[in-house]
């Protein structure tokens, strides 16, 4: 597709709400229960191509995460029934470093769009659904950004782009980037991590944070 949509703004507050585009309607749902998936595919546009792989390709993945203690799944669903794109987001995985701080840290494990619905404004409107919850007020929610999984090609745009575009995106939530000495982040130096302190974190489990950024450990 060359002819990107002018998709409406909306003053709703709610996590859920359409969005009318001349592709049709195109539904948002946060907090997506196992049941929600059923008959559901997936947009053509999310799979495999020559430099990039989707990381969720089938709708029985997304159960992984909605099955999950706090799992969380955001999807941008077009009118009837494909879906165009996603949110994901739990607990670190059990071999992260993170787990050590415990329930404090929440992963925002993956945000990804359609090649055939980009340009609308939709991984802004994803990303601000998983997050407009008071839950995250106790949290230190994380994403990190590892540039073997960017679509260059598809935005055709430099690693160093595809970056700054995140920084930009993540920061309009209130994410700000924090350096650390974790293996994967520091292999690459395009590579980000973006962290968002909730407003209940105390200054305590913020100082071990950042003492576990650099591999110290937590007492």
């Amino acid at each position: 597709m060359t002819n990107r949509p002018s998709v409406p703004e909306t003053d709703s507050e709610s996590p859920d709400f359409v969005i009318e585009s001349e592709y049709g309607r195109i539904l948002l749902k946060s907090n997506c229960k196992a049941s929600f998936f059923d008959n559901l595919e997936m947009d053509d546009g999310l799979g495999h191509f020559s430099h990039y792989s989707s990381i969720i390709k089938k709708i029985d993945s997304f159960n992984k995460y909605a099955e999950r203690e706090d799992g969380r799944v955001t999807l941008a669903v077009r009118d009837p029934n494909v879906v165009v794109g996603y949110c994901i987001g739990s607990y670190p995985e059990p071999n992260d470093r993170w787990t050590l701080l415990g329930k404090l840290m929440y992963e925002l494990a993956a945000l990804e769009l359609s090649r055939n619905f980009r340009g609308l404004n939709l991984a802004y409107r994803l990303l601000n659904s998983t997050m407009n919850d008071d839950f995250f007020e106790d949290k230190i929610a994380y994403m990190c950004g590892y540039s073997w999984h960017w679509d260059l090609e598809g935005k055709n745009l430099t690693a160093g782009q595809y970056r700054n575009m995140m920084k930009q995106l993540y920061g309009k939530l209130g994410f700000r980037e924090v350096y650390t000495n974790e293996p994967n982040i520091a292999l690459r130096p395009e590579n980000i991590m973006m962290i968002r302190v909730g407003s209940r974190v105390s200054a305590e489990d913020n100082l071990r944070f950042r003492h576990l950024r650099f591999g110290i450990k937590p007492k």
